[in-house]
């Protein structure tokens, strides 16, 4: 998708963030992969950077796996250590700054990136942007049609936006491209 207009709105980038997972509950089941891409306030959806987290075990559950598509020998055998993840997404944030951190049901995302980083809040702003509550209510306020929705394969669609669900760099760019055409929708 070529770039947006102008964001008169955004005076800083935003980085989104997805995550791939083996499973719902962050205390059992590993973090696979983190999907990050950063918007500009010119519109532009740049720097996407996908990362594999490797681990010594595996505890997963089948539906997440049937979702997720990862193939469990392949990702090990090309993952990193989950230090080195840490410090590539530490490195991806300072390349921007320290700016606000967006996904689309970003409550999800970060009880996994909490196990990963640690020092989030000091990598981030404090301020969040969530795509799922953003459209939730706009759904309420009556500027997005009812019958979009709030997950993001609808919200992609309702704005003509091509997606493959579930790879975490896909899903990051989406949800950023998305948070644009949010922002666009509400300046009409």
């Amino acid at each position: 998708m070529s770039a947006l207009p102008h964001l008169a709105a955004l005076t800083q980038p935003i980085i989104f963030v997805d995550t791939e997972t083996g499973g719902r509950d962050p205390a059992r089941h590993p973090l696979l992969t983190v999907g990050l891409v950063t918007l500009t306030p010119q519109g532009e959806v740049t720097r996407p950077l996908h990362l594999r987290v490797r681990h010594e075990h595996y505890e997963v559950e089948e539906e997440a796996m049937a979702v997720n598509g990862i193939d469990l020998a392949t990702h090990h055998a090309t993952a990193q250590a989950p230090e080195e993840v840490a410090e590539a997404v530490r490195a991806y944030a300072r390349a921007v700054g320290r700016v606000m951190l967006g996904g689309h049901n970003l409550a999800y995302d970060l009880g996994f990136l909490r196990w990963l980083l640690p020092d989030l809040q000091s990598i981030f702003r404090r301020g969040r942007v969530d795509t799922k509550l953003t459209a939730q209510f706009l759904l309420h306020a009556g500027i997005l049609p009812r019958k979009v929705g709030t997950p993001l394969d609808q919200l992609a669609k309702y704005f003509g936006l091509a997606y493959q669900a579930h790879d975490a760099l896909e899903d990051a760019r989406v949800t950023a491209w998305v948070y644009a055409e949010l922002l666009r929708l509400t300046a009409r």
